[in-house]
């Protein structure tokens, strides 16, 4: 809630501050009452906040916020942050000067001095900070002062917004629109009409029951207009006797009585003729469940939430008859929960790129329109709404032109504004305003900080997450930690479908995701004209408009103009390049506070540039691109630094200096310790000491090369943190010692730690070793009372038979193997892995593969990639696999149905093939209970692939590409790193789907 955020956010800050003073000035009398009063002031102004934010929760309007009560949340947030700078601002004079180094042994004489300014300078700290404390509880009282003024207007406005809500209705028989959101021009609607019309019938063999169908999309995606196509077919009315259609919308109020009568009486009067109603509207429930027990009946119920079905869907009992409730919402949480056990949920997708301009540009077609076009049906992103929007907005003119079209997209972002937007987006904008509103404080936050990044490309949510934390807009005053605030955070912008999951991992976890484009245009102009971010690019030149901003986005060497002054960017908290920066990157020394340098897809940023960041003291997320080959010694500069981000560089060695960062987590690329620092015995028992004193936080190393020195492997028994490592193996001729440094690493790290239970992953990579070189890893049985944590294991290499430590790993829930062959022996070895829940399989060649009854019971996932057009599918045997969910079966050549009995498999929802016919697979599908989709490969853009993140062998253009034994590279692992997944080729532009694939 946003009365929790406020506090949350404070305590934090005060936090780091009062124990700063606490250890800075306790030796200084009377600094104790001066640090308690800045204390409660800070604590008034974070009560004031939580007051003024419930307040304005009790003044909204039932279906929305008030525009006021929009401003005021958001001015409100924008104070916070500024407390938490005034904070930083005063910490960082502080602490920095401490590391600076002034007063050591052999200090000159000017020593004397120098502290005196010291002590000086820290008085005049002092009384900055207080001064800054005092104007920002002036800005609170202003603020507050504001609503007091506005409270009898938003006292009506509340009054007026309740109520019972207004509910719409069509008649059984009647083909009216029962809603205007529907569209007037149903376009691209031919297949899912088809497909949900299939949904309606019971498969052959299962028993009659209701089911639940929920369609779930984006405001404006076509939901309405969708289930009405569906509903008016002659077919639906045929096979339904009785049926109904209630639109819902977030007017009714759940809680209430009349809320529920409200739907259930809608209803009745369809299903119903009027005069049998009871007249005074009581036992409505129980009238109605009386008179559907024995009918065949057809509810559509649009825009419905939870509260509101699980009030009435007692109401709706299975009475054997095949009936069908379908539900439209906005919310994947609520599809997924109406429909749970024998229902389905379809998910909208977005309009192809020919079925978008006959939406928006009806009639018109030239190539001048074309052309200019193109940035604006991009950014509408199939959407129907917004596409009929434009075609309301162009119809104004005498004629659609390119031109026009051009200015529109340039514009489009003003007319998304509650004041200043055409009346031909009103209702796009309501959609808009629905999602913006329904975040608030940090969450509201994470959703105006997707506007940072372009909205070409997918977005890593670990990327986004981790530049969240290091921002701090996952803090909270619960027990749960800021990891899963973030994360929850993510799921809801995912759960609310304003973005959509590109790829998933191995255990379905979303790994790339894409702003909804209208959305991203929102935010984006959200964000801009609330100073949050400032984005200078073709589209954004606004950089230079105010350097105040929390946020800087650059694209293409915009940078220099805008920020060439002599001003300190005290405000920024982050700062993106992509693409050309030109010499501005020097002026990022003036950040002084920045938290996030984003780097990867800077293209001219070379080591010489790396002394301005090293001096950044307060950074925490770090990332750099391909020029990058070395890294200096002096980044022990970046005392703060949690993540850093090298996958993309050229770099081999890494200094000891960048491991010993006290407070880095999160360590990613490909390399080994610098060679002077492994050759020198006082740093490496610098590097030994430093880990045995428990003062390293790394959790993530992925990864490092090792050879016949030691270097890391000598080291990880003692990182008592780590719960993700990568290795890759170099050859060694003849080495024992070098195997069994190599086992004894491997065995410390997946050995659990006495007092935690911390889940861990472990990749293994020895595509560079003779054949079998992982076989020859071997870890000795745990003690009693100890145990192998490890849940997640890749090896890549080839293997003729498994590591034999593999069967000691009983609680591995996710394996990924690439081999140039695999067999019946391999997946032999698998079987007593009973917790199992993901399993891929990388070959050239499966041989004898065959997946018995009663095998890898909990599994849930499986892929098989197989590169050669000869090898056969594996068999599965009946009741294998029961719980599986998803069953992916990637092969070079044809991928028939091979005897595989998708039917037992009760569980499954989607079957992923690359080749195939289509129709075995389609029939096979329409045929199991769930009707699991059947998606397809599909060809995208390699800009796309997360493997742009470092050097990788040749691939195909089709992104099944699988090494052959001779292959070198990154191989097998990565293989499916590329791929993408849509459905059968229609007119409709498919978001790619689900699939599994490796990566951090």
């Amino acid at each position: 809630m946003e009365s929790a955020v406020a506090s949350a956010f404070l305590k934090a800050v005060m936090g780091r501050l009062f124990m700063a003073l606490e250890k800075e000035y306790s030796k200084h009398k009377g600094l104790a009452q001066e640090a308690q009063s800045l204390q409660l002031d800070l604590r008034m102004i974070a009560a004031v906040m939580d007051d003024q934010l419930r307040a304005m929760g009790r003044a909204t309007t039932a279906d929305a916020r008030t525009a006021v009560a929009r401003l005021h949340a958001e001015e409100m947030l924008d104070l916070a942050h500024d407390v938490e700078e005034c904070v930083d601002r005063f910490l960082h004079r502080l602490t920095c000067r401490q590391h600076r180094g002034g007063a050591g042994a052999g200090a000159s004489s000017s020593s004397l001095v120098r502290r005196m300014a010291h002590e000086l300078s820290k008085v005049q700290s002092r009384s900055s900070f207080a001064d800054e404390i005092q104007r920002l509880k002036t800005r609170v009282r202003e603020a507050q002062q504001r609503i007091i003024r506005m409270k009898p207007t938003l006292d009506v406005l509340a009054g007026g917004g309740g109520g019972g809500g207004q509910l719409t209705g069509a008649a059984g028989t009647s083909s009216t629109a029962p809603s205007c959101r529907a569209s007037r021009i149903p376009v691209g609607i031919a297949e899912p009409v088809e497909e949900l019309l299939s949904m309606l019938d019971e498969v052959d063999g299962e028993p009659e029951q209701m089911r639940v169908i929920s369609v779930v999309g984006f405001g404006g995606s076509g939901k309405t207009t969708l289930v009405k196509a569906v509903y008016d077919d002659p077919r639906a009315k045929d096979r339904f006797s009785r049926r109904a259609w209630v639109t819902v919308g977030s007017s009714p109020s759940p809680e209430t009585s009349n809320g529920m009568k409200g739907i259930l009486r809608a209803v009745f009067q369809q299903v119903l003729p009027k005069d049998a109603i009871d007249a005074d509207g009581q036992h409505l429930e129980t009238s109605l469940k009386e008179y559907l027990k024995d009918k065949r009946y057809l509810i559509i119920i649009d825009d419905i939430g939870m509260d509101q079905w699980n009030i009435i869907r007692s109401t709706f009992e299975d009475n054997g008859t095949s009936s069908r409730i379908i539900l439209t919402t906005t919310i994947q949480s609520v599809a997924n929960m109406c429909s749970h056990g024998n229902g389905y949920v379809y998910q909208m997708n977005t309009l192809g790129e020919e079925d978008s301009k006959e939406l928006a540009f009806p009639g018109f077609r030239s190539p001048e329109l074309e052309q200019g076009s193109a940035s604006l049906l991009g950014k509408c992103d199939g959407l129907p709404l917004a596409l009929v929007s434009v075609s309301d907005y162009l119809k104004g003119s005498n004629e659609p032109t390119g031109e026009l079209c051009a200015k529109l997209c340039r514009n489009l972002g003003s007319h998304l504004k509650e004041q200043d937007g055409h009346y031909s987006f009103s209702e796009l904008r309501k959609v808009l305003l629905d999602n913006y509103d329904s975040f608030s404080g940090y969450p509201l936050s994470c959703l105006l900080y997707l506007g940072i990044f372009p909205n070409n490309r997918p977005l890593k949510k670990k990327v986004v997450i981790r530049r969240w934390l290091a921002e701090g807009y996952a803090r909270t005053d619960s027990l749960r930690s800021e990891e899963d605030i973030a994360d929850e955070n993510f799921s809801k912008l995912i759960d609310r479908n304003i973005i959509q999951p590109v790829d998933t991992r191995n255990n379905s976890e979303v790994k790339t995701c894409k702003t909804h484009g209208i959305m991203h245009e929102f935010l984006l102009n959200k964000s801009l004209s609330q100073i949050f971010i400032a984005k200078s690019s073709r589209d954004h030149p606004r950089l230079g408009v105010n350097t105040n901003a929390r946020h800087l986005s650059f694209h293409s060497g915009e940078l220099t103009e805008c920020v060439a002054s002599d001003e300190e960017l005290s405000h920024v908290r982050s700062l993106t390049v992509f693409g050309h920066a030109g010499d501005a990157i020097c002026y990022v020394r003036r950040c002084k506070l920045i938290r996030v340098l984003d780097l990867q897809e800077c293209s001219d940023l070379d080591d010489d540039h790396l002394k301005y960041i090293c001096k950044l003291w307060h950074l925490k997320y770090l990332s750099f691109g391909s020029n990058i080959s070395e890294l200096p010694r002096s980044i022990d500069g970046l005392h703060c630094l949690e993540t850093l981000d090298l996958r993309r560089t050229q770099m081999k060695f890494l200094p000891i200096e960048a491991i010993m960062l006290p407070h880095l987590a999160h360590l990613f690329g490909k390399f080994m310790l610098h060679e002077d620092d492994v050759k020198s015995v006082n740093k490496m028992s610098k590097l030994q000491k430093f880990f045995s004193s428990k003062k390293s936080n790394l959790q993530t190393l992925a990864g490092f090369i090792t050879d016949k020195s030691k270097g890391f492997l000598q080291h990880i028994g003692h990182m008592n943190k780590l719960r993700k490592v990568k290795i890759w193996f170099k050859h060694v001729e003849g080495s024992n010692n070098y195997i069994a440094d190599l086992s004894r690493a491997i065995q410390e790290f997946t050995k659990a730690p006495i007092d935690r239970d911390t889940d861990r992953s472990l990749s293994l990579d020895s595509e560079e070793c003779p054949e079998n070189f992982l076989s020859s890893l071997d870890l000795e049985t745990c003690s009693e009372g100890s145990k192998y944590a490890l849940r997640s294991l890749k090896l890549n290499g080839e293997l003729h038979k498994l590591p034999p430590f593999v069967n000691l790993l009983s609680g591995l829930t996710e394996l990924c193997i690439s081999s140039p062959m695999l067999t019946q022996v391999h997946l032999s070895t698998l079987i007593n892995l009973n917790r199992l829940l993901y399993l891929k399989l990388v070959a050239y060649k499966l041989e004898n593969f065959e997946i018995k009854h009663g095998a890898f019971p909990s599994l849930r996932r499986l892929c098989f990639v197989v590169k050669s057009v000869t090898s056969a599918l594996p068999t599965i045997k009946h009741g294998a696999l029961p719980n599986i969910i998803s069953l992916q079966l990637l092969c070079q050549g044809p991928v028939g149905l091979s005897g595989i009995e998708i039917r037992h498999m009760k569980h499954l929802k989607e079957i992923t093939i690359n080749s195939g016919v289509v129709v075995q697979w389609e029939q096979a599908a329409k045929n199991h209970p769930n009707r699991p989709k059947v998606l397809f490969l599909r060809k995208v853009d390699p800009m796309e692939s997360e493997e742009r993140e470092r050097p990788c062998a040749i691939r195909e253009q089709m992104k099944i590409t699988v090494a052959q034994p001779t292959s070198s590279g990154d191989g097998l692992n990565s293989s499916l790193n590329k791929i993408r997944l849509s459905e059968p080729p229609s007119s409709r532009l498919e978001m790619p789907v689900r699939h599994m694939v490796d990566g951090h």
